[in-house]
């Protein structure tokens, strides 16, 4: 399978931007209604895509200023998720000693991802770098739809079970280890980049891990935070001694 898909990778590297978007547009449609986790062509595909857009894309100043923004936003969000993870873990820790009769556990989660809901999930400046050669609304719903593997680009968790993260401040349960290096690297370390002072994991995972190339992501105008708490009752138990003597 590996092989077929290498030598389909070699293949789909030879075409035009418009070829390469009509090839992922059939084959998403096949995606789509074969109910598939995941198309290894379909992946191909998007990545010769974003490779192909890349290699050709010019840092003018407002493409910078695009790249600013979305990682500006981006650190924003990944900020608020992990602020509202660390008051719900404080509040479910005091609901829980305070010896509520549902508790007797909790999970809460933090996502940072793209959403693509309709047009308005995009910016679409008058300039175009691609001279109109690409669909950047359907990409930007196929993407959405195909990019499993980095689906969320932050992801936070506590697990009342596990182990509290270590640290001196009591009002934090979770915190970002990412925080500590500066993720200009790869695709981020373009010299027109050198003035964005800092770059944030979120921004990492974009730019470098999925398959949204640099017009894609300064076009991104949709950023979804959620932070969901799991409120967990174990249910009533039968001791199996008692039971056995019980018999």
């Amino acid at each position: 399978m590996m092989k077929d898909v290498n030598e389909y990778y070699d293949e789909i590297k030879k075409m035009s931007l418009p070829e390469l978007e009509n090839q992922i547009k059939t084959l998403h449609k096949e995606f789509s209604r074969s109910r598939a986790f995941d198309d290894d062509k379909l992946k191909a595909c998007l990545s010769a895509r974003k490779h192909l857009i890349n290699r050709n894309f010019v840092f003018t100043p407002e493409a910078i200023n695009g790249v600013e923004r979305i990682n500006r936003i981006l650190m924003e969000s990944t900020a608020k998720v992990l602020k509202r993870t660390n008051l719900l873990c404080k509040q479910m820790t005091e609901l829980k000693a305070s010896g509520d009769d549902f508790l007797d556990s909790f999970y809460i989660e933090g996502k940072v991802s793209v959403k693509f809901n309709s047009e308005e999930s995009l910016l679409l400046p008058a300039h175009d770098e691609n001279n109109g050669q690409s669909d950047y609304v359907v990409m930007a719903e196929i993407l959405e739809d195909a990019n499993h593997s980095y689906e969320n680009l932050r992801e936070f968790s506590f697990d009342e079970g596990g182990e509290l993260f270590s640290t001196e401040d009591e009002e934090v349960f979770v915190g970002d280890e990412m925080l500590e290096n500066n993720w200009n690297i790869e695709e981020l370390s373009e010299s027109a980049l050198r003035g964005i002072e800092y770059f944030c994991y979120a921004s990492h995972i974009l730019f470098v891990h999925s398959n949204y190339s640099f017009s894609d992501s300064i076009r991104i105008n949709d950023i979804w935070n959620e932070v969901t708490v799991r409120h967990q009752n174990f249910g009533e138990k039968q001791n199996r001694e008692s039971q056995s003597a019980s018999e």
